[in-house]
């Protein structure tokens, strides 16, 4: 997949030419710091193109919906929690995370586990907390190909 900052030379960005050498969404996310509304200089606005560059390069899926992260994270089809796929996630992303699983249940993508008699089965998340399992279904794998996000297909 490809990047939003390959081909972009930060360095060379000015109020005349950002428009042209930045994607759209990104040229949108920094006009509103332009003058004469904001307070930007040209320096300030390449430290914070760089600051955004730096951020997502570090986080690969973090320009990707929550859906996709998800998505990708269950992409082995093997049930499991949110907490242990996303360990170094926040509760609050933990909880948009559950929101979307939800989502994604409503869709035909997931299935939260259950045992014979229809009771959730759930087990000790990393915070020690009862947390439930979820079920990744076939048509989720069709999504992600779909969506050209899967390496192999």
């Amino acid at each position: 997949m490809t990047h939003r900052f390959d081909g972009i030379n930060i360095s060379e960005l000015t109020f005349d030419n950002y428009q042209e050498k930045l994607p759209s969404s990104l040229a949108k996310q920094v006009e509103k710091f332009l003058p004469p509304e904001g307070s930007f200089d040209e320096n300030i606005m390449r430290r914070y193109v760089q600051s955004i560059r730096d951020f997502e390069l570090e986080d690969p899926n973090s320009s990707m919906t929550l859906a996709n992260r998800l998505r990708l994270a269950f992409q082995d089809m093997q049930p499991e929690t949110i907490c242990s796929r996303f360990p170094n996630a926040d509760l609050p992303l933990k909880r948009r995370l559950r929101c979307v699983a939800e989502y994604l249940i409503r869709s035909g993508e997931f299935d939260k586990v259950k045992d014979d008699n229809g009771k959730l089965i759930k087990k000790r998340g990393i915070l020690g907390k009862m947390v439930v399992i979820y079920q990744p279904l076939p048509k989720m794998l069709l999504i992600l190909q779909k969506q050209k996000l899967l390496k192999n297909g």
